[in-house]
Formats: C-alpha cells, sequence, structure tokens
C-alpha cells in the first residue's frame, strides 16, 4: 500500500489517524477537542485495489526488477545508505489478476564514495545554463536518482513537475568504478541544472562522505491469485469483526451512525466510545484536568492497525479522526 494506509495527521498538535476529519475539526461547535468516526462501505474490489499498488505505478527501477522477478529471472537493484530500500511503501503488487509481496535480500556491499547533492526549484532559486534532461540522463544516473529521492513512482514523480517550490538534499552513490564511471552528474555535473518534467531544478554537488551501496536480489512471492482472495487476506491482517466482540447496545448505535452519518464525541469520552476506538487499534486521547490530551497506552492485545471493520456481515473502511479546535 504506497503511502496509502490511513496516514497520520494533527490539527494544533494531536496526533489523528486520517480520514475525514471531523464536522469542520469540531469549527462552529462547542467542542474544542473530540473525535469523528466513519465507516464506509467497501467491496473486495476496492479494498484489493486500495490495499495494493499495480506493478505499472512503481518507479521505472522497480517496475523492470519486479516484471523480471515475476517472469522469474532473478534482478538485482542498487540502494546507497541511508535511503530506502526498494519497494520499501509497497506492501502488495497486483500485476494481471495476481497478487505479490516483493522481496529483497542484501547479497552484496561495496564502500563507495557518496555525493551530497541538493535539488532546488523556486520564485528565489536561479537555475544558470542550458538544462539536461532527466530523460536525457545516463541510466546509470536515473538509477541512481532514483535510489536517492526512495523510488517515488508516477504520482510522486508528477508532483516534481507541479511544485513551485522544493528544496531536497540527498545522497548520490553508485556500485562501482565503472558505473560511476558513466555518470554525468558525479563527480563535476554535466550541467547545473536538470529538468524534470517541465520543471527546472538547480542541480548542486555540497559535498562527498564516505557510504556503503548495497545490492539486493529481488524476489516476488504470491500471496493471492484473486480479487476476492486477496481481499481476504487483507480483511484477516487489518480488519476487525465487531461481530465477534459483543457490542453493548450503546456501541452498536455508535457504529451504526458512523455508518449512515458519521459519529462525533466530544472529550472525554464515553467508555462506550473509548472501548470502541480501541477496539479499532486506536489509542485513546485522555483529557486531563487542565485541558491537555494525553493519549493513553494501548492494552496489550491492541491490534497494531485496523483499516477495515465487519459488522453485520458487511465490511467497512475505517476512517476516525482526532481533533482539537
Amino acid at each position: 500500500m504506497r503511502r496509502r494506509a490511513l496516514l497520520s495527521v494533527s490539527a494544533t498538535g494531536l496526533a489523528a489517524t486520517a480520514g475525514c476529519l471531523g464536522p469542520a475539526f469540531g469549527f462552529g461547535t462547542d467542542c474544542p477537542r473530540g473525535a469523528d468516526l466513519r465507516l464506509r462501505p467497501t467491496t473486495d474490489a476496492d479494498t484489493a485495489d486500495g490495499a495494493s499498488d499495480p506493478v505499472e505505478s512503481l518507479s521505472p527501477p522497480e517496475r523492470a526488477a519486479a516484471r523480471d522477478a515475476l517472469g522469474g529471472a532473478e534482478p538485482t537493484m542498487w540502494v546507497p545508505e541511508p535511503s530506502s530500500p526498494p519497494f520499501s511503501d509497497s506492501a502488495f503488487l497486483a500485476a494481471d489478476g495476481t497478487y505479490v509481496v516483493a522481496e529483497t535480500a542484501v547479497v552484496s556491499t561495496a564502500d563507495r564514495t557518496g555525493y551530497e547533492f541538493t535539488l532546488e526549484t523556486g520564485p528565489e532559486t536561479t537555475a544558470t545554463g542550458d538544462a539536461l534532461a532527466f530523460a536525457d540522463l545516463p541510466a546509470v544516473d536515473r538509477t541512481a536518482l532514483y535510489a536517492a529521492l526512495g523510488y517515488p513512482g508516477r504520482r510522486e514523480m508528477e508532483r516534481f513537475e507541479r511544485a513551485r517550490s522544493i528544496s531536497i538534499g540527498a545522497l548520490l552513490a553508485y556500485p562501482d568504478d565503472e558505473a560511476e564511471s558513466r555518470s554525468e552528474l558525479v563527480p563535476d555535473p554535466a550541467a547545473e541544472t536538470l529538468r524534470l518534467g517541465g520543471q527546472e531544478f538547480r542541480f548542486r554537488i555540497e559535498r562527498t562522505k564516505p557510504t556503503t551501496v548495497e545490492t539486493r536480489r529481488v524476489a516476488v512471492r504470491t500471496v493471492a491469485d484473486s480479487t476476492d482472495a486477496f481481499a481476504a487476506l487483507v480483511y484477516d491482517r487489518y480488519g476487525v469483526d465487531l461481530d465477534e466482540r459483543d457490542l453493548s447496545a450503546e456501541q452498536r448505535d455508535i457504529v451504526e451512525t458512523a455508518i449512515d452519518d458519521g459519529y462525533d464525541e466530544c472529550a472525554p469520552y464515553s467508555e462506550a466510545y473509548a472501548d470502541l476506538q480501541r477496539t479499532l487499534g486506536r489509542q485513546v486521547t485522555r483529557v486531563t484536568d487542565d485541558g491537555d490530551g494525553v493519549a493513553t497506552t494501548p492494552a496489550a492485545d491492541a491490534p497494531d492497525r485496523v483499516d477495515y471493520a465487519n459488522y453485520e456481515n458487511e465490511w467497512y473502511v475505517v476512517q476516525l479522526s482526532e481533533y482539537v479546535v
């Protein structure tokens, strides 16, 4: 799930779980701190789509390696420390009706020179000289930039193209001398300006430092061969069955309101709601006498993460937020 897990957000500093963010964050009400719970119907197809990333949406290096692995090959990719390994943002991949997990194992490491660089664009950034298009860079440089930037996929690259102001610092490194010798970015850049899509960025090598480059072998493991089977796996791993929780009548009212209209409650929360929130894998904020919110420690049996809930044999997406006005 590429950055699709329910993300952390906050309003005036209180951690919240993303979804629909309460009734206008409580604005226009007398509720200075509260929670908003919504349960949205989902289908197996929607769940499978939301919990996986199509192979075609990955960065080009990841996409090529995944395709090769799906075809039975044993491709390798390289990544410098401290960059994230490939596929680290994708829990599951979808390819031709099959759902897989991409796994990478370190097969070798090399001590290399790393090149700390900056990419900047914005109203106050002046790019000089002729721009070198990203697409015209040697393949080794494109791969090195993807690795340095955390393997951005198609959507992330589109954000670069639309950005009005960006300043990024990262580390370029190459797996061996032969690969580095083909670079037009290091040790001396062939141009001071890089063009990503229609956007021009000032590119600078700031300094060098020792680093380690890992070579990783990519393999794929099939987890489901149909949409229904994959959705069942997702529900089992990231879902909770409320029908098995012996909900009280008050909690059932809360759940049914969350399904129909969304349920909002001011802090301090009722025990019925607080217990339900804990069941959904969210820490409950305790309001102290001075009005501050303190997240309580979850119970030992609390699930690590709940994205879906089953109620009366129907599955729902869990959208829960806490807000402070």
